[in-house]
Order: structure tokens, then C-alpha cells, then sequence
């Protein structure tokens, strides 16, 4: 089995960016993913911003595994924003490209019609032209889908076939919106760049899916971990915590937790 490589997304630990990096080591992570918002947004870093940030992150011996490009207010399925996505997507892959991190990563929603299952037109025309921009940059661009199946992803993909178009899984994303995170991982391991460990429960009649701290939910991590493996996934693990009081404590503990329930650290 290949060295695992265990990373924080840095907005979680709600901190200031560099105050962030540093916490991030001190937590002894070996990788970071980044926010592309705030002071970390493309148009408010220039050539000489970007290189200082590359090398403050790893002169703390952390990769820069990724950016994450998630953009609200808009979707790749609604025509009215489309194409503020794609092109503030671009931006975002030449960032990645500029700071040396090999993947961009974002939220998907449903990419897929829900009774039919075929891919979107609109969102295929989309992530083409992403594909496009990845590819000039040597940067992967790695959608992490909450709705849709793994055999309708798998549709997706074929019907893009882009190398630089690949697939991102954030669990707890799945399970609250009532997929199944492991059918997905089988289907589309091969295409798996990035994984984001986050625990969550699926919703009831009398509530939503909500986020949980690290092994309160209802997701096997350490289980999904282990299919990773076995499908020599080589990408980094990435520990989530949006919703949380304690920010800082509750990543701590989800670290010690994923140490002591997974073998391979």
C-alpha cells in the first residue's frame, strides 16, 4: 500500500490564511487544500503573491494538494450563470498552475437529469471548456458530485472523455443528499483524484443530512479508505469540518481518530 498523504482544507480551521498554514502543520497534516476566496481569490493575488504563498506553504513541508473552486450562486446546469462558472473556474485553474497545485476541485450538484439519468447538455458543453483550460494548464479538475450515482457519473465521464475531467468524493455530501458513497467509489475508482474525509447522516422525514465531528456519523471512512487502496487510489485524503464550533479541536481529534482506526499511517 502507498503512503497515504492526510491534508486540512484551511478554510476549516477558521483561522487567517498564514495563521492557518501554521496550525495546519503544527497538527502535524502532511498536505493542504486552499479556499480560492477572500485574500486567496485569483484577482487579489499577483505573480509575486502567488509565488510568497507557494513558498510559505511548503516551507512548512506541506504539499499543496489543491484549490477548491466552489462558486455559489451558480451551476453548471442553469443557464443563467454557466458561464460566470466556467470562467471563474479558469481563473481559478490558472491559479492552481501558478501555485504548482495539481488539482482544482468543486462542487458539482446534480450533473445528471433525474428520471432519465442523461448527462446534462449544458453542463457537458461546460465542463468541456473547463476540460479544455485544465488541460492547457497541466491542472486536473476534479468534480466532487453529491446526487448523482456512480453508473450516471460514469456516464458523465465517458461522455466528456477528458483525462483532465476527473472525480473528487466528499462523502457526507453524498450520504445528506441520499447517494451512496461506496457504489460510487466502485464505479468510478480509476477516476478518483481527491477524497475528502468528512462524516455526516443522511437525512430523515423529520430533518436534513447534516455533518457530523469525524466517526459520530453514519459513513464508514475507514472502509472507504481501504476500497481506495485496493484500487491503488494515490490522491490525498483531505479532512473536512464545515460545521463546527470548535474548528480546530474537532480537526485534531478527527486526525488522532483516522490515525487510530486506519492502518497505514
Amino acid at each position: 500500500m502507498a503512503e497515504r498523504k492526510l491534508g486540512v482544507d484551511i478554510a476549516d480551521l477558521r483561522l487567517a490564511v498564514k495563521d492557518a498554514i501554521r496550525t495546519a502543520a503544527a497538527l502535524e497534516f502532511s498536505a493542504v487544500e486552499l479556499p480560492t476566496t477572500g485574500e486567496l481569490a485569483p484577482e487579489h493575488l499577483s505573480g509575486s503573491g502567488r509565488r510568497h504563498l507557494g513558498q510559505f506553504v511548503r516551507g512548512f513541508g506541506l504539499d499543496l494538494s489543491a484549490l477548491v473552486a466552489d462558486i455559489p450562486g451558480t451551476r453548471l446546469t442553469d443557464s443563467r450563470t454557466v458561464d460566470e462558472r466556467v470562467q471563474r473556474t479558469c481563473r481559478i485553474i490558472e491559479l492552481a498552475r501558478d501555485l504548482h497545485a495539481p488539482v482544482v476541485t468543486a462542487s458539482a450538484g446534480a450533473l445528471t437529469h433525474p428520471e432519465t439519468g442523461e448527462p446534462s447538455a449544458l453542463a457537458m458543453e461546460a465542463l468541456r471548456r473547463i476540460g479544455e483550460a485544465a488541460d492547457a494548464q497541466g491542472v486536473v479538475y476534479a468534480l466532487r458530485p453529491s446526487q448523482d450515482s456512480g453508473e450516471r457519473l460514469q456516464r458523465v465521464l465517458d461522455a466528456l472523455r477528458c483525462p483532465c475531467l476527473q472525480i473528487g468524493i466528499d462523502p457526507a455530501a453524498m450520504v445528506m443528499a441520499g447517494a451512496d458513497p461506496l457504489a460510487a467509489i466502485e464505479r468510478v475508482a480509476d477516476h478518483i483524484r481527491l477524497f475528502h474525509l468528512r462524516d455526516g447522516l443522511a437525512g430523515l422525514a423529520e430533518r436534513p443530512g447534516r455533518e457530523t465531528r469525524i466517526g459520530e456519523g453514519e459513513i464508514d471512512l475507514v472502509g472507504l479508505m481501504t476500497v481506495l487502496d485496493a484500487a491503488q487510489y494515490r490522491g490525498p485524503y483531505i479532512l473536512r469540518r464545515t460545521d463546527s464550533a470548535s474548528p480546530v479541536q474537532d480537526l485534531r481529534d478527527g486526525l488522532e481518530f483516522i490515525k487510530r482506526e486506519s492502518p497505514g499511517w
